[in-house]
């Protein structure tokens, strides 16, 4: 009998959080006053080179994890905030922190200039991988597609998600010119040159299309 109450009690409490969660939807991005950054997300990226990128291990390895820092280490710069139009901004590197080991070195660097891309249903499928450890909430992430030496450019997809269902609410391509002195800092550049983008004209032009 005591088995059978606490059966019925945990069964309750499960379905009572479920019930309370939100599901998000695109146009919550611009009315909810918070949101977690989960960082970039190298998982899929390729170097274009193949100059500029002599050293792929410590690129995965190292640089990776450096870049991410340089983020949160930087928030006058990297005003995470105001250029997404927040009151709070929480922090989540959990995910990333794993999926950027991922990268194998010796295939990171393509030695040709072949094109690489990719679209919506790979940003889905990467996002459908994610074990965050927040549970609730919208997230952000930058999903790196590519560095490109010789354009000196970053291409990138900013997404934003509903945590708990996994389900991509709003991604998008963009790009930027890359700068500055070492390696991480030339690249994360491009990072902050889309925030820039974002802050300035995208995001009010994205609220004005989806709220």
């Amino acid at each position: 009998m005591k088995k059978s109450i606490l059966l019925v009690s945990v069964l309750l409490a499960l379905s009572f959080t479920a019930s309370s969660q939100k599901n998000y939807n695109t146009s919550d991005i611009f009315t909810i006053s918070g949101i977690t950054w989960f960082g970039l997300d190298f998982s899929h990226v390729k170097m274009i080179g193949p100059e500029g990128f002599l050293d792929p291990d410590a690129i995965v390895n190292t640089e990776f994890k450096l870049m991410n820092a340089v983020i949160l280490n930087e928030p006058d710069k990297y005003d995470l905030k105001k250029f997404f139009n927040k009151k709070t901004v929480d922090i989540d590197m959990s995910v990333v922190r794993d999926r950027n080991k991922l990268p194998d070195p010796d295939k990171l660097v393509l030695e040709t200039m072949d094109e690489y891309e990719f679209g919506r249903d790979k940003v889905e499928s990467i996002i459908n991988e994610y074990t965050p450890a927040e549970n609730e909430g919208i997230g952000l992430v930058f999903i790196m597609e590519k560095f490109n030496k010789p354009e000196v450019r970053g291409y990138m997809w900013v997404t934003f998600f509903d945590i708990a269902s996994k389900k991509v609410l709003l991604t998008e391509k963009m790009d930027a010119k890359a700068g500055g002195f070492t390696w991480r800092n030339y690249w994360v550049k491009t990072c902050y040159n889309v925030m820039k983008e974002i802050g300035k004209k995208k995001y009010a032009s994205w609220e004005k299309k989806y709220k």
